[in-house]
């Protein structure tokens, strides 16, 4: 069966133009939604865990970013039992269609030199746990 048997490709060009407009469209105006749902995002994750920092980093956070750039938080906790089930439990928190890669640090994890600088030009967001001490780093509020 050649390719062109299936669905999209048989598609009159006009009818595939139309799809992508729209495709095109839609994905513009979730762009433009992206620092909404971060807002939402993060009030969700500070209701849930009051205990944690949020912090900021990556393009976004060194005003590097281009629209389409996905947002880079680490959220810390004072301890870890399960990282990956934390992980999964903050990933329900996303809003559908935010771009996001997220990592968990506990505390202790801050002293190592690979994590101090991949978090030196962090911006952070929520601070429960006081990590602008250890990180040195201001609060944005």
């Amino acid at each position: 069966m050649s390719p062109w048997h299936l669905g999209v490709l048989t598609m009159p060009l006009r009818s595939l133009n139309g799809l992508r407009e729209l495709f095109l469209r839609r994905r513009a105006e979730l762009i433009k939604r992206q620092d909404e749902l971060f807002s939402e995002f993060t009030r969700k994750i500070t209701c849930k865990y009051r205990k944690c920092s949020i912090v900021l980093f990556g393009s976004r956070a060194r005003g590097t970013h281009v629209s389409y750039s996905d947002y880079d938080v680490a959220v810390i906790f004072e301890k870890i039992s399960d990282g990956f089930k934390l992980i999964e439990e903050l990933r329900r928190l996303k809003p559908r269609g935010f771009s996001l890669d997220l990592i968990v640090f506990e505390l202790k994890d801050l002293e190592d030199p690979l994590v101090k600088k991949m978090l030196s030009d962090c911006v952070i967001l929520y601070d429960a746990l006081k990590v602008s001490n250890i990180l040195e780093k201001k609060i944005n509020k």
